[in-house]
């Protein structure tokens, strides 16, 4: 039987129901999956091409090359031994790393590493001990040269120092040493930065130093940071951060001083001779932009200290300070009308002075600009 004309029952027209908190949470849990599946999907495609694949066999690095590299590397790297006597008592015994850097028995290492020692031991990847004897060292730089018999050499390829000025963020860096005594030991990580500039044992900013995060650890001092040719970007330095409540403790973050630092000094170093930096006696603190919009200053280096005496004082520099709501104190903007802007600036300037030599300071003072002379001391120890 057919029926025509027949419509079905149509409730009365109503406001479309708003979703619940619940309903929401229906639709929207779904979807987040299926958006993240798709992400994750389109994440696999797109990294395939660099060497990430879904069955885990991916690499972040080419590790036939990190092991050649080490292979060739390891033999030219030496775990350090020091002691130092006690009138009687049980030595004191501390560890570093170093690397042989020529055929007649030359070794690059921290001055930290050696600083107190009266016995010296390096340690082969043989397995032999061989006496060393310290020749120079600049404790401003954080570097130091050893000496062993070139007989104790033979065969052994030394490292060739890069040129630290090619070097960029995002390369390679590989780090061998004795962490913690456990002879060497590789540890991998890019460059994270260049230019920096952590202070040495003598609280005075160490130029252009390379940014790693190989791991660096206590006994990594004094070896090598290396590129992926093999060659020596920089000396490594472990630095670490102090604990700052978090619960992961201490993070570290490692230095290296540039191969170039070592390049400049190593004559010097090779003849015994202990370098001492030049020295005017300030401390002070960079003028940022937001300081400068403030209070009107220029870009430079506000002094915070005027050490007395130093050529500082006796030049007539004044710490900065505000008497009576004004600003009273001196601002270096330039050396030898050499803009600077950072403390540094000022040592990167002044490593190529010498103690001795005359400097001109342009100095900003009373919201003029004034210009200073005064003679460069010998850093003191």
């Amino acid at each position: 039987m057919e029926f025509r004309g027949y419509e079905p029952y149509q409730p009365p027209a109503e406001a479309p129901a708003q979703p619940t908190a619940s309903t929401t949470r229906t639709i929207l849990w779904p979807m987040l999956a299926m958006g993240i599946a798709a992400g994750f999907a389109l994440g696999l495609i797109f990294a395939s091409p660099l060497g990430w694949s879904s069955n885990g066999g991916g690499s972040l690095y080419d590790e036939d090359l990190v092991t050649e590299l080490f292979e060739q590397a390891a033999p030219a790297v030496v775990e350090i031994n020091v002691s130092r006597d006690r009138a009687g008592r049980i030595p004191v015994v501390g560890s570093g790393s170093g690397f042989l850097i020529d055929a007649e028995g030359h070794i690059i290492t921290n001055q930290h590493v050696v600083s107190v020692a009266d016995d010296l031991y390096v340690r082969f990847a043989d397995g032999r001990e061989v006496a060393a004897k310290r020749l120079g060292t600049s404790a401003a730089d954080d570097l130091a040269v050893l000496k062993v018999d070139a007989a104790e050499v033979q065969g052994i390829e030394p490292l060739v120092l890069a040129d630290s000025s090619d070097v960029r963020a995002g390369e390679l860096a590989v780090a061998i040493g004795s962490p913690f005594r456990q002879f060497n030991s590789i540890t991998i990580g890019i460059v994270s930065g260049t230019g920096r500039g952590p202070a040495s044992i003598l609280r005075r900013p160490i130029p252009d130093m390379i940014q790693t995060d190989a791991a660096l650890n206590p006994g990594n001092s004094g070896g090598p940071l290396l590129n992926a040719e093999g060659d020596a970007i920089g000396v490594a330095s472990a630095v670490r951060t102090p604990d700052m409540g978090n619960s992961l403790a201490d993070f570290r973050i490692g230095f290296a001083v540039p191969s170039n630092t070592v390049r400049d000094l190593l004559p010097r170093l090779m003849s015994g001779e202990d370098v001492r930096r030049p020295w005017i006696g300030i401390a002070g603190g960079d003028v940022t932009k937001e300081l400068s919009d403030a209070r009107g200053l220029p870009r430079g280096i506000m002094l915070t200290q005027v050490v007395v005496p130093s050529p500082a004082s006796l030049a007539g520099l004044d710490a900065f300070r505000t008497v009576s709501a004004q600003d009273r104190g001196d601002v270096i903007t330039a050396i030898d009308g050499t803009p600077v802007e950072s403390m540094e600036d000022m040592v990167s300037y002044l490593n190529g002075k010498a103690p001795g030599d005359e400097i001109e300071l342009s100095v900003f003072r009373d919201r003029k600009t004034i210009e200073i002379s005064l003679i460069l001391d010998p850093w003191p120890n």
